[in-house]
């Protein structure tokens, strides 16, 4: 019942057709993992950066209204605060460029990307600066009990770096909202 239709059919070789065999693969150099850059972030790195705002602005509001007449639970959410920004720190530096974890630090040459760019430059510069400002306040509240005044300075600019990144935050979804609308039309 099995009707061969001639040697292209059947698989059988003749003279007139000889099988023709795959040339040899040249060896290649395997491809690098394309870095995390492009992909979304994992649930464990969202749920990390989560729980740090929670502390650090958790530790950051009790600091704020704990500062007269609750000396020790000012003392203690500073020190919260402290470790917070360690372990941002110390997290940040872990992961490879590009990584939704790695500490941002502000890079010129991010300007010259657009709007895109311009963006991630002035996020990177306000979160470096309230980091700083944060650890300054801490720092000059564990070392100068006397100086009252340096230290209430300090958190009170860190207060209104607090405010101008919750607003840079909202601004930059909007716009990214407003961006997209736009791009949809055209």
């Amino acid at each position: 019942m099995n009707k061969s239709f001639g040697p292209i059919h059947s698989g059988e070789e003749t003279a007139q057709s000889p099988k023709r065999r795959a040339a040899p693969k040249a060896k290649t150099k395997p491809k690098k993992a394309k870095g995390p850059k492009g992909k979304r972030p994992s649930a464990a790195a969202i749920g990390f950066l989560t729980l740090w705002h929670g502390v650090f602005s958790g530790g950051f509001f009790v600091a704020m209204v704990t500062g007269e007449g609750f000396y020790n639970a000012h003392v203690f959410a500073g020190v919260l605060v402290m470790f917070a920004i360690g372990a941002r720190l110390l997290v940040g530096l872990m992961f490879p460029k590009g990584h939704v974890l790695v500490f941002p630090f502000p890079n010129f040459k991010s300007l010259a990307q657009g709007t895109n760019g311009f963006r991630r430059f002035v996020s990177h510069v306000m979160g470096l600066a309230l980091l700083m400002a944060c650890m300054l306040a801490v720092l000059t509240g564990w070392y100068s009990r006397q100086n009252v005044d340096v230290h209430g300075a300090i958190s009170y600019l860190a207060l209104a770096l607090v405010g101008g990144h919750i607003v840079l935050v909202i601004v930059w979804q909007g716009w990214k909202k407003v961006e997209s609308k736009f791009s949809a039309r055209g």
